[in-house]
């Protein structure tokens, strides 16, 4: 990257530095994380500058990541400041949005980035944006460890909902006798039965349709893909009854995540993870079916990853997870779900 830096002075001036710095930020609507990766002092001789037009030319390579990101709910963005420090005197700096795009594949960036950021605290943290330890959301499977990665789906078991069930019922016992005995008291319990029954037989009714449908899964048999890289996926699906469904789709998608505060009751900070899934593409979609069990449920496809698609992130407050997606849409409005994040690395 190369620029320059250009200064008109009324009258002679004295500068403790003149620099440019050269900076990435990650944002939420929550959160907010800055990462510099530059720094290039362009003068720091405290001799005054005389009046007139100066101009001070930098350069410099960038051998970073991320790269530029514009999401739905985050994004990264990089940013180049030219910034004079002036003694007893008040600060002047410009800056200026940049944009950052995958490097030409014959010079391509180094791996595995540090980045120096302030954390949380309030104090100052390196990690890598291809953090491979566990956190809460994507586990980063070693390769030695096992020799397959499986994203699954809907393995939960039939969930009655306790309190919905009894409140109904003790719904039912008041109205029916209030058709009979006209009272103030009465019309309100009958309000609630016509309101609660019905949502009480639509969540079972879903409830039922959802493990009728059985486990999803999607899986790989590696990770660390590359952009442009075709990758073979292979997914199942297991009903246990035959069920009607609207629309099956798998698709390649982007997961963004970030952590948001709050107080809890007892004014304690909090942080609760914010999800957001972006579709990036459809790769196969089938409508109107139905899905029977002992049929042939498991397809291989080959999934050509698109040259612009968007590296995994990981740091301190925001993720950015590249993800293939199955989605299953059922007849009455259920929607179940099974992804696995990919490792896509720069």
């Amino acid at each position: 990257m190369r620029g320059k830096v250009e200064i008109t002075l009324n009258s002679p001036k004295t500068f403790y530095e003149i620099y440019v710095n050269c900076y990435c930020e990650l944002r939420s609507r929550y959160t907010h994380e800055k990462f510099e990766s530059y720094k290039i002092v362009l003068r720091s001789d405290e001799s005054p500058l005389p009046a007139g037009k100066h101009s001070f030319s930098f350069e410099f390579e960038v051998n970073t990541y991320p790269i530029s990101w514009q999401g739905e709910n985050l994004s990264t963005n990089w940013y180049v400041m030219a910034y004079a420090d002036i003694p007893l005197g008040r600060d002047k700096k410009v800056i200026r949005g940049i944009t950052i795009d995958y490097a030409p594949s014959e010079k391509s960036i180094p791996f595995n980035p540090v980045f120096v950021a302030d954390n949380l605290l309030g104090g100052v943290r390196q990690y890598d944006i291809f953090h491979k330890k566990s956190n809460q959301l994507f586990r980063r499977i070693l390769p030695e460890e096992v020799k397959v990665y499986q994203g699954e789906g809907n393995h939960e078991s039939f969930k009655p909902h306790i309190r919905l069930t009894l409140f109904s019922i003790f719904l039912s016992l008041l109205a029916i006798p209030s058709l009979w005995a006209h009272s103030t008291l009465g019309w309100i319990c009958i309000a609630l039965w016509l309101f609660f029954v019905p949502k009480t037989y639509f969540y079972y009714r879903k409830e039922l349709e959802r493990t009728r449908c059985g486990p999803l899964s999607v899986i790989v048999e590696k990770q660390d893909f590359k952009r442009g890289q075709t990758i073979n996926i292979q997914y199942n699906l297991s009903p246990k009854k035959a069920v009607n469904i609207k629309k099956f789709t798998v698709q390649l998608e982007i997961m963004e995540v970030f952590y948001k505060r709050y107080n809890d009751y007892d004014d304690r900070n909090k942080m609760k993870i914010v999800t957001h899934t972006i579709p990036i593409q459809e790769i196969m979609s089938r409508e109107d079916f139905i899905l029977k069990p002992g049929e042939y449920h498991e397809q291989t496809l080959a999934i050509p990853l698109p040259p612009d698609l968007m590296h995994k992130v990981h740091t301190e407050c925001h993720q950015i997870l590249p993800q293939i997606g199955l989605h299953l849409e059922t007849k009455h409005g259920n929607t179940i779900s099974a992804s696995l994040p990919l490792n896509i690395t720069p």
